[in-house]
C-alpha cells in the first residue's frame, strides 16, 4: 500500500512538472507581443534550470529581448538576473556576474527593493564560488538588511544559510554554525523543502570541521533525501561530494569512490562545473598510484572543469567587473552624501525663511507695546540685516551657476545686485526707523503739565520818616 501511494505521488508530481511548463509556454505564446509574456518566459527558465539548463538559458534570453522591446525595465532586470543565475550554475562566472551586476543597477534605478535583495544575494553567491568570501559576505549582509526591511522571512533564511557557508569557507566555525542554525530554524518553520538540502549539507560541513563525523554524515544523508525528492541535482552533487570527502579522510576508499561517482553523475546531468571539478578531483586522488588509466581520465575531467571556471581571461573579466561595480557603488554613496548635505542646507534655508518673517512680526508687535525705543530700533535694524543677508545667501548659488564659478563674472553680477539692493536697504531702513521707532510710545509715566509761573509779590515794610521837630 505504501509503495502504491509513493508511486502515485511520484506520478502526480511528474504530471505537475510536465503540466506547468506547458501552461507557461501557452501563456508566453499568447502574450508574445506584449510585456505580459516576459514573466512566463522567466518562469519557464526557472522551471527548466535544473534539468535542461540550455533551454533555461534560451527562455531567459527570449524574456530579456521581449522586455527590452517594450522598455519594460522590471522585466529586463528580472530576466537578466535569471540569465545570471543559469550561467552561474553552469560555471560561467564572468558572464553571470556581468548580468547580475547590470540587473542590480536597473533595480536600483527603479527602486525595486525585492529585486535588489535577489540581485545582492545572487552576486554574493557568485563571489563565494570564486573563493572571494569576504566580498561575498559584504553582498550577503546588504541582502540581509533588505530582507529584514521587507519582512521576507523565506529569503532571509536563504541569505543566512549563504552567510554561514561563507564563514565555514573562511574557517570561522562558530559564526558559520550560528548563522546556519538560524537559517535551519526559519526553513523548518516555513517547511521550505526546496532550499533545505543546501542548509543541511552546510551543517554537515560545519559538524565535520568540529570533529562530529557521525552527526555530519547524518546531515549529509538527510540533505540527499531532500534533494532527491526535489530533483535538485546541484545539491545532490554537493552532498555526495561531501560524503565522499568524509570517507576519504576516514580511510574508506571504496565508499569514497562510490559517492564521488554519484556526485560526478549528478553534476554532469546538471552541467554543474564546480560539482564535476570536486568529484573528479576526489576520484583522481583515490586512483592515484592504483589505476593510471582512471587517474588520468579523472584528472583531465578535473582540469577541464577547473579551466571552465577559473581560467585567466575569466578571472580578469571578473576583476574588471568587480572594479567597475565598486566604482559605481562609490558614486552612489557620494551622491547620497551630496543629497543628504543638500537636504540639510535646504532645511536650514526653510528654517531661516520662516524665522525672518516671524522676527519682523515680533518687532511690529513690540513697536505697539511699551518697549524701550532703543530696543525697537536695534531689533528693526537686525531684522532688515537678516532679511537682506538671507536674500544674498539664497541667490549666491544661482550667481555661481550663472558665472560658472568664474571670479570676475561672479564679482560683476554681485556688484550689479548690490547696486539695486543697497539703496533699497537704505530706504527700507529709513521707513522702519520712521514708522516703528519714531511712531513708538515710550514706556514711562507722562510728565506733569507745566504750571504757569506765578509772579512773586514783594512786600516792603513801611519806613517811617523821623518826625521833624
Amino acid at each position: 500500500m505504501v509503495c502504491v501511494c509513493l508511486l502515485t505521488g511520484i506520478a502526480s508530481n511528474t504530471y505537475a512538472q510536465k503540466k506547468l511548463p506547458a501552461e507557461l509556454r501557452a501563456q508566453a505564446a499568447l502574450h508574445k507581443n506584449d510585456t505580459a509574456g516576459v514573466e512566463p518566459l522567466r518562469q519557464l527558465s526557472l522551471q527548466l534550470q535544473a534539468t535542461r539548463p540550455d533551454s533555461a538559458l534560451m527562455y531567459a534570453q527570449q524574456g530579456l529581448e521581449l522586455a527590452r522591446k517594450f522598455s519594460f525595465k522590471k522585466g529586463e532586470a528580472d530576466c537578466m538576473n535569471r540569465l545570471g543565475v543559469v550561467l552561474w550554475k553552469n560555471g560561467k562566472y564572468d558572464q553571470a556576474l556581468s548580468f547580475l551586476l547590470n540587473s542590480l543597477k536597473i533595480r536600483e534605478e527603479i527602486n525595486d527593493r525585492l529585486g535588489i535583495l535577489k540581485s545582492l544575494s545572487d552576486i554574493g553567491i557568485v563571489y563565494s564560488d570564486q573563493l572571494d568570501n569576504v566580498k561575498a559576505l559584504s553582498y550577503h549582509f546588504k541582502a540581509k538588511a533588505v530582507a529584514v526591511e521587507l519582512h521576507e522571512t523565506a529569503r532571509l533564511g536563504i541569505i543566512l544559510a549563504n552567510i554561514g557557508n561563507c564563514y565555514i569557507k573562511l574557517n570561522k566555525v562558530d559564526s558559520a554554525l550560528n548563522y546556519e542554525m538560524q537559517a535551519y530554524a526559519i526553513k523548518q518553520t516555513l517547511k521550505d523543502t526546496a532550499t533545505m538540502p543546501n542548509t543541511l549539507s552546510i551543517l554537515g560541513d560545519i559538524n565535520y570541521k568540529m570533529g562530529h563525523t557521525a552527526l555530519a554524515l547524518d546531515y549529509y544523508r538527510v540533505s540527499v533525501n531532500y534533494a532527491t525528492k526535489t530533483n535538485d541535482k546541484n545539491s545532490l552533487a554537493d552532498s555526495y561530494n561531501s560524503i565522499a570527502e568524509l570517507y576519504k579522510q576516514t580511510g574508506v576508499p571504496d565508499s569514497c569512490i562510490y559517492y564521488a561517482t554519484l556526485a560526478l553523475n549528478a553534476a554532469k546531468t546538471a552541467m554543474y562545473p564546480e560539482g564535476i571539478f570536486h568529484a573528479s578531483n576526489l576520484l583522481t586522488s583515490v586512483y592515484r598510484g592504483k589505476n593510471d588509466h582512471l587517474e588520468l581520465q579523472y584528472l583531465k575531467a578535473s582540469i577541464a572543469a577547473k579551466d571552465s571556471m577559473f581560467n585567466a581571461e575569466k578571472i580578469k573579466q571578473i576583476q574588471t567587473l568587480s572594479f567597475n561595480e565598486a566604482a559605481r557603488q562609490e558614486e552612489i554613496a557620494e551622491e547620497k552624501h551630496r543629497e543628504e548635505e543638500a537636504r540639510i542646507v535646504n532645511l536650514q534655508l526653510v528654517g531661516i525663511a520662516v524665522f525672518i518673517p516671524t522676527f519682523f512680526l515680533i518687532v511690529l508687535l513690540l513697536s505697539k507695546s511699551r518697549t524701550h525705543r532703543k530696543v525697537i530700533e536695534f531689533m528693526s535694524v537686525l531684522a532688515l540685516l537678516l532679511a537682506f543677508e538671507f536674500l544674498t545667501l539664497f541667490i549666491h548659488p544661482f550667481v555661481q551657476r550663472i558665472s560658472n564659478h568664474l571670479p570676475v563674472l561672479e564679482l560683476v553680477i554681485l556688484v550689479c545686485l548690490a547696486s539695486v539692493l543697497v539703496p533699497f536697504h537704505h530706504k527700507l531702513t529709513h521707513f522702519m526707523h520712521e514708522r516703528l521707532v519714531h511712531g513708538h510710545k515710550p514706556n514711562h509715566p507722562a510728565a506733569p503739565a507745566p504750571q504757569p509761573e506765578k509772579k512773586a509779590v514783594k512786600t516792603h515794610a513801611a519806613r517811617r520818616k523821623p518826625a521833624q521837630g
